[in-house]
């Protein structure tokens, strides 16, 4: 739409060109007074990773932040090969034998209700979808952020880069993931909790195509969502790239309980055969075909955070630069997106940049507690599928009776009551005194100080 007369213009910078902000970057293009850049440090945008796993409510917060973003994923998702399955969440079989039950013994398949569908994408794949929705030149390439400060004589914040060119914003968005340099900003660079924190699991992850997948452990298992679940370890299945190939992500605990290296390494098929020993034929035959995969250390992010937001600097974090989460309830990129969803909608409603620290505040009230839940259950359902959680172990029915509870709750959040939620938060907070501080000289809030 256009730019409202009585609202003032808005420069907004984004950091980090993937999935949470191209997302927000489309939302925020609805409101003709936002002027939107995105800084991205790669030369192109792109994604690592392969299959990525979409709940019903990243779906329905998809066509929230814009009906075309929900249009986009359509095209690229994939849902299961077989009709029959497309109400069922995982087929969760035994992985090797366990208490007299062989290898492949089902243990429940839970159902989904209408609301709670989902699929798979490729990635890369969604990735190309949004970058068509976002206009070249609203993105510049090469550029690493170094620091950020705040020049209030001109109320600016400004942004600086590695290649020595510099940027400036009314307000700041830090997508830039996991190894977020925003968070250091908000929290502190020497704050451990601005550290991302080992899991103690890792994960091969690699594709598979189907033809071979299907020669190997047949089409039901090949084609259809399948969780393979053993003792200190798990494997899932599922197709992507519209069922022509399959998507293979198995977990293991590591011994030392200490990742080494680089996060993302290259798989050594020793290492691999004996995170899975004892896993049962149809496993290992999957672990055959795995050529080229890679080998991944899995972190996440402490839920105590204070704080998504700097104040003084008008920086605020989003997706995994703020909550981070293990992969093991496939609700982190959703979790992005429900970001995303409120942000583009409380950014929307600020009529000068006066009012941006008020959005800022309704966004934070409504995201971290549900964010915070899904951190933590993420490590939990991580331990739970690989037969650790302390008070179920490899118990069978009572993993049952709990293995879909928490994932449920993320499914059925209605995202547009935490719309109204937050609109409220902010209206409350415009109505709030204002207190105008007296003019200071251009200031730099370095990350030690950042609050």
């Amino acid at each position: 739409m256009g730019s409202a007369p009585d609202r003032e213009p808005i420069d907004v910078a984004i950091v980090g060109g993937g999935i949470g902000g191209l997302a927000l970057a489309i939302g925020l293009q609805q409101h003709g007074h936002i002027r939107v850049k995105i800084y991205e440090a790669a030369s192109k945008f792109s994604e690592i990773g392969a299959g990525v796993f979409f709940g019903a409510n990243s779906i329905r917060a998809m066509s929230l932040i814009h009906p075309s973003v929900g249009e986009a994923y359509a095209k690229i998702s994939t849902s299961v090969g077989w009709e029959s399955k497309k109400d069922t969440y995982f087929d969760f079989i035994l992985a090797h034998e366990l208490h007299g039950l062989p290898a492949g013994t089902p243990i429940i398949s839970p159902k989904l209700s209408a609301t709670e569908r989902h699929s798979t994408a490729h990635r890369a794949h969604f990735v190309d979808e949004l970058i068509k929705l976002v206009p070249r030149d609203m993105a510049q390439f090469g550029k690493r952020l170094i620091d950020i400060s705040r020049d209030e004589t001109r109320g600016k914040t400004i942004l600086r880069f590695a290649d020595s060119t510099t940027a400036e914003a009314d307000a700041v968005i830090g997508c830039d993931g996991i190894k977020s340099v925003c968070r250091e900003f908000v929290l502190g660079k020497d704050n451990p909790l601005s550290q991302p924190v080992f899991t103690g699991k890792h994960a091969y992850r690699g594709l598979i195509p189907m033809d071979k997948a299907i020669a190997a452990i047949g089409e039901e298992k090949a084609q259809n969502r399948y969780m393979f679940i053993g003792r200190g370890g798990h494997v899932l299945t599922f197709p992507v790239a519209n069922g022509s190939v399959m998507n293979v992500v198995a977990f293991s605990t590591t011994k030392s309980g200490t990742w080494d290296g680089e996060w993302v390494k290259r798989m050594k098929r020793e290492d691999l055969a004996a995170d899975f020993e004892g896993f049962g034929e149809e496993c290992q035959k999957i672990f055959s075909l795995m050529e080229s995969t890679d080998h991944w250390g899995i972190f996440d992010l402490s839920p105590n955070f204070p704080t998504y937001q700097s104040r003084d600097l008008r920086l605020l974090l989003l997706g995994d630069s703020a909550h981070a989460c293990a992969p093991h309830q496939g609700a982190g990129a959703g979790q992005a997106l429900e970001d995303a969803h409120i942000l583009s909608h409380v950014l929307g409603e600020c009529r000068s940049p006066s009012d941006l620290l008020a959005a800022f505040t309704a966004y934070e009230t409504v995201r971290m507690p549900r964010a915070k839940f899904v951190q933590y259950h993420g490590r939990r359902q991580g331990e739970l599928l690989d037969l650790q959680r302390p008070d179920v172990g490899d118990d069978l029915e009572k993993l049952k009776a709990v293995i879909d509870v928490p994932i449920r709750e993320i499914w059925n959040c209605d995202l547009e009551a935490e719309l109204e939620r937050a609109l409220v938060v902010m209206k409350a907070e415009l109505q709030r005194p204002v207190i105008t501080p007296l003019p200071t000289a251009s200031s730099s809030v370095s990350p030690m100080t950042a609050v």
